[in-house]
């Protein structure tokens, strides 16, 4: 019996490489789902399959292909599964370092440092360590493993890759937030093979020392960062810093120059991609070098006689490209069009298949196997799903201008195709685009169109010829680079007003996996080969099934059997979520202590509501205006523009609060000071509330103890929100006669030992306590006394420093508790 129509199986085997691709990629991203196995597991199953599959293939060949499928996936989940586990030798730094910990370090600076302006980031490769640790001895102890540090100023530039460090600095693994949704920043560096980061505080803390027994291969090894910290100074002191930081992002893929304000405007116009290493650059490159090695060759009569040129041309154009990538960094998108460019390159060469699809499927399956965990990264996906749907989708659209039409002849033919391509892209990228930065651009399309000749036909050609110039023609450099600074002006000039354009950029919800599956399906159909009297009707039907899966969200409000509270992990601050069965949705306060220029509200708190498919807020609260409560909701007043904010009427003399208030008018914002017993929301079931007001506090109270107090009842469930009531505060709810009982209660200022007194929590009568609080704050908060009067009287604590984002169920009877982790 056949499995399929002898066309299919035709059409499978003619893409064998593809189908198998598929598959390994299939098997690697299974490994999120059952998270990391040892090595030694996967190696008998995969033994065992294999013979199985070469047994059955060899009594059912019209089988084969599916086997072979089937072994490659299983082989993608082999391989993967093992790398997402940390590092398990035990003089590996991972294994040393258990927690936040002050050393002296010793390695090799391995990377061209990276200086954004304020701070510097930089890799060192660890060989030794001693921690300075109390009542023990500190000597220094072998270890090995990359540490990611950061530095506040700049390194001076005398320090170079390749050479020794000796650091005094505070360790500690890498650290994501535990919150859905958001960017998961340890596997961003695991990929890199960095699994703990450092901070040094100043510059007198780094020693550069000389190694007397280092082997000459070691200096040999780091001239390509050497090489690309010249070229990078070369820039700063040809450029303006702007340019300088546009034009080192072009030309060796470091964008730690690039303005916050530039970065953005990119953003904003869907053209950030042109400020990577892409294949674009490879492609050039390897043109440029051909071209001028062909010529030179042809001048050689000897050559000519006795080998082809063209082909000699193209395989020594390999070396330049294989050297600017390590110039560039070598990073996943580097590694990935010198990759692309070397098959390239072979299939000419060998006068072989040279189809994109084929090149791009071997391209991806050799960057899993050398470097598994870039499958979830960000620029794998957009790289890849890009140039899949420009070798897909651009030849449908293409099909659309066939005998047509257009207004400037050859070259508005050409405009549109180039338009077409970026359409393309868009639609192949977009749900990686909404899944990973709940944006996208409805102007990309043609504001790459217009910036894209720019940077890759302009300044990009002209920043490759000044490379070498750099360092045997510094003259002509400069002048080749002054060149093609004119470019990045216009780019960042058209970039600016493309920004300021009131539809320039939509933000919106994360796409759930159902969503995305219709997309994808949709957009198969556009590609199927079904006769148009099938394909018809069935892409009107699929469209509206996509508009309704995708659209739901805006189209009425969502409405569920449950409520849910969640406290949403943000490190040493404060932030809930309440979500009411009606679909009313509740945010109380939204804040976090956070390192300078981090906001908490665009990078934790709205991409988990965009998750959560939250796209407006019904209410806001700000229990109190301390920063690590309201710090994170400029951003959210701007993308959720929530109908009434709650506040407890002080922070009049608190300047960044005022402008947050300032803000909320501007939004047509309401702003309410509720008394004790005012209802913010209620139905059959359920009471929103405050016990305790802002009003009729005695003189001398403290910001703290005029803190909100709000209770939710569910039915017969029930939840307190105190804020950061104190001892006093607490006395003063009490001494109201508040209704305060409640089955969940959210610690008092983050758990403090000067908060949840006694007779509080018995008020309460709590069966759970949440506490907010970071995992590395000293001091009062997470009382070591409450946490073991709590556990003692029977209550189930839960804290977000340990068990990340804390999710309460309750269908008004039942409650359930659930934490995430990654």
């Amino acid at each position: 019996m056949r499995l399929l129509p002898p066309s299919a199986n035709n059409f499978i085997r003619r893409n064998l490489l593809i189908g198998a691709v598929v598959a390994f990629t299939v098997g690697a991203a299974l490994t999120r789902l059952t998270g990391p196995v040892p090595a030694p597991v996967h190696v008998p199953a995969l033994l065992t399959l294999t013979l199985f599959l070469l047994t059955f293939l060899l009594r059912r060949r019209t089988a084969g292909p599916w086997l072979l499928f089937l072994s490659f996936c299983l082989t993608g989940f082999v391989h993967t599964g093992p790398a997402l586990a940390p590092p398990s030798e035990p003089g590996h730094i991972y294994n040393i370092i258990r927690q936040k910990t002050r050393v002296t370090l010793t390695g090799i600076l391995t990377t061209m440092p990276e200086y954004n302006g304020a701070k510097t980031r930089f890799v060192l490769a660890a060989d030794s360590l001693m921690p300075h640790l109390q009542n023990r001895e500190m000597v220094l102890r072998p270890v090995h493993g990359l540490v990611r540090f950061s530095l506040d100023g700049r390194l001076p530039p005398s320090i170079r890759p390749g050479d020794h460090l000796m650091v005094l600095a505070t360790l500690n693994r890498s650290f994501t937030y535990r919150t859905p949704g958001i960017f998961d920043y340890r596997m961003h560096l695991a990929a890199r093979d960095i699994y703990v980061t450092g901070k040094i505080k100043s510059l007198s803390r780094i020693q550069p020392f000389i190694d007397p027994d280092e082997p000459d291969r070691t200096r040999v090894r780091f001239l390509p960062q050497r090489l690309r910290l010249r070229i990078s100074s070369f820039l700063d002191k040809t450029l303006d810093p702007d340019t300088a930081g546009l034009y080192r992002a072009l030309l060796i893929g470091s964008r730690a120059g690039v303005s916050e304000r530039i970065q953005e405007q990119f953003r904003a116009t869907g053209t950030m991609h042109l400020l990577a290493i892409s294949g674009l650059h490879m492609g050039l490159l390897g043109l440029m070098t051909t071209l001028c090695l062909t010529w030179l060759m042809k001048r050689s009569t000897t050559l000519l006689l006795h080998a082809h040129v063209p082909t000699l041309a193209t395989l020594l154009s390999l070396v330049p490209l294989i050297g600017y990538a390590f110039i560039a960094g070598m990073n996943t998108p580097v590694f990935r069009a010198l990759t692309m460019a070397t098959l390239f390159l072979v299939g000419v060469v060998l006068r072989g298949q040279r189809s994109v699809l084929h090149i791009t499927a071997a391209a991806a399956l050799v960057v899993l196997l050398v470097k598994p965990l870039t499958l979830f990264t960000v620029s794998f996906q957009l790289s890849f799903s890009a140039v899949l749907a420009i070798a897909l989708l651009y030849p449908r659209l293409l099909n659309l201008l066939e005998n047509k039409k257009f207004p400037g002849g050859k070259t508005g033919r050409y405009a549109l195709t180039g338009l077409l391509v970026s359409v393309a892209a868009t639609l192949g990228t977009l749900p990686f685009l909404l899944l990973h930065f709940n944006r996208f651009s409805p102007i990309g399309p043609v504001m790459n169109l217009l910036i894209e000749p720019l940077l890759c036909f302009w300044a990009l050609p002209i920043g490759l010829l000044a490379i070498p110039c750099i360092f045997i023609a510094p003259g002509l450099a400069e002048t080749l680079l002054h060149l093609g600074s004119v470019a990045l002006k216009g780019a960042d000039g058209i970039t600016r007003l493309g920004a300021q354009l009131p539809f320039a950029t939509v933000w919106t919800i994360t796409p759930s996996l159902v969503q995305i599956f219709f997309y994808a399906l949709f957009l198969l159909l556009l590609l199927s080969p079904v006769p148009s009297r099938i394909r018809r009707p069935a892409r009107a039907g699929l469209a509206m099934v996509i508009f309704w899966f995708i659209l739901s969200p805006w189209l009425d409000t969502i409405t569920t059997d449950t409520t849910d509270v969640t406290y949403i992990d943000v490190g040493q601050g404060s932030s809930s979520l309440v979500r009411l069965s009606s679909g009313r949705v509740i945010l109380i306060d939204g804040g976090a202590r956070t390192a300078p220029g981090y906001d908490v509200g665009e990078r934790i708190i709205a991409p988990f509501l965009w998750y959560k498919q939250i796209r407006r807020i019904d209410d806001l609260i700000i229990t109190h205006p301390d920063s690590d409560h309201y710090n994170g909701l400029f951003f959210i007043l701007r993308r959720f523009k929530p109908r009434r904010l709650w506040v407890n009427g002080d922070g009049k003399n608190i300047r960044p609060y005022r402008q947050l208030l300032a803000l909320a008018r501007a939004q047509g914002v309401q702003i309410l000071e509720p008394s004790g017993g005012d209802l913010l929301y209620s139905d059959e079931t359920t009471e929103l509330f405050f016990p305790a007001g802002a009003k009729r506090h005695p003189p001398g109270t403290t910001v703290n103890d005029r803190s909100l107090v709000i209770k939710l009842r569910s039915n017969r469930v029930s939840f307190l929100f105190p804020g950061d009531l104190g001892f006093g505060g607490e006395a003063l709810v009490l001494n109201s006669g508040a209704d305060v009982e409640a089955d969940v209660l959210l610690a008092a200022h983050h758990g403090s030992g000067s908060s949840n007194s006694r007779k509080f929590v018995d008020a309460i009568n709590p069966k759970f306590i949440v506490v907010s609080a970071g995992r590395s704050v000293r001091g009062p908060y997470l009382a070591r006394e409450h946490l073991h009067n709590w556990r003692t009287a029977g209550i189930q604590v839960v804290t977000t420093a340990d068990n990340g984002t804390v999710t309460c169920s309750t269908d008004g009877v039942k409650l359930k508790v659930e934490s995430f982790s990654r």
